[in-house]
């Protein structure tokens, strides 16, 4: 009985071993969501009964983290996630942004692996995997090879900009996110009901630790001047909704065309596109305060 003991032991360990070795989850893949609908509604859970979290845009992209028939769980931003539809979004791979020069792209996951290729600040890779401390990435159609992830910047809606203010572009973007839904007041700058400028101005103070003044158009002279068509993420967008050639609205670009802020129309903080007739008309300028 002693002896089937010791030989019963090894073979349940090896079993245990086993098991665990089979059922151990694999390294996260950069799979996203982009996003095909305006306003579409993001829920708590994967059924049309659940609550509405929050609401995204056309052409926005979310990490997937989760996917269920007919639903994609997608990351809104570090402390916030939610289900959409697969029926209005598509999947796509994660692009990520070298952020140093001369980085080199190795044959495997360790520095003694033969360098394959060199890259610099602003190549865009297509992000396949994650593996320990490296990104496995596409540089071409036929090339794969091995990033330190240091050294990748993980592209979000027009998010690829230096590294210094990268930290607070993204800390703007999930403080304004945040507010979706918020109601609108007249002379409110928050926490839970703003005017136009006073969400912007909440918006900059809690993500960036920046104070702006309470009106659109002394905003409007704060920061530089950007053309329309090189917005990026964090972006002030200023309108004359009062058709009276002053500036009377502000929101704040959030990338792929589209801007946040708090509508005195539709009385809550909301996600509009810039193309949209009415915004398209009144569009004045856009200022840039953090670069």
């Amino acid at each position: 009985m002693a002896n089937m003991k010791k030989i019963v032991a090894p073979a349940l360990a090896m079993i245990i071993s086993l098991t665990f070795n089979i059922s151990k989850p694999s390294a996260s893949t950069y799979e996203e969501a982009q996003i095909n609908a305006n306003n579409l509604n993001v829920r708590s859970e994967n059924n049309l009964n659940a609550n509405i979290i929050t609401k995204v845009n056309s052409g926005q992209r979310y990490l997937i983290l989760e996917e269920q028939e007919g639903w994609y769980k997608i990351k809104l931003n570090s402390s916030q996630e939610g289900w959409v539809s697969s029926q209005y979004s598509t999947k796509k791979q994660a692009v990520g942004v070298v952020n140093g020069n001369n980085v080199n792209v190795r044959s495997s996951n360790t520095t003694a692996s033969d360098s394959i290729a060199i890259l610099n600040t602003g190549n865009e890779v297509t992000i396949l995997d994650k593996n320990e401390d490296w990104y496995k990435v596409q540089i071409n159609e036929e090339q794969t090879g091995y990033i330190y992830h240091s050294l990748i910047d993980i592209k979000r809606d027009n998010m690829n900009v230096t590294r210094g203010s990268s930290d607070k572009l993204t800390k703007l973007y999930e403080v304004a996110q945040s507010k979706l839904g918020s109601k609108y007041v007249w002379a409110s700058s928050g926490p839970n009901t703003f005017d136009c400028s006073g969400f912007t101005m909440y918006v900059y103070k809690n993500g960036a630790g920046i104070d702006l003044p309470h009106s659109s158009k002394a905003q409007s002279s704060v920061g530089t001047a950007v053309s329309k068509d090189q917005l990026r993420l964090g972006d002030l967008v200023f309108f004359d909704t009062s058709r009276n050639s002053s500036i009377g609205h502000v929101g704040m670009y959030i990338g792929n065309g589209n801007f946040i802020h708090a509508s005195s129309a539709k009385a809550n903080v909301m996600i509009s596109s810039l193309s949209e007739g009415y915004y398209q008309k009144t569009y004045v300028t856009a200022r840039r305060v953090i670069n």
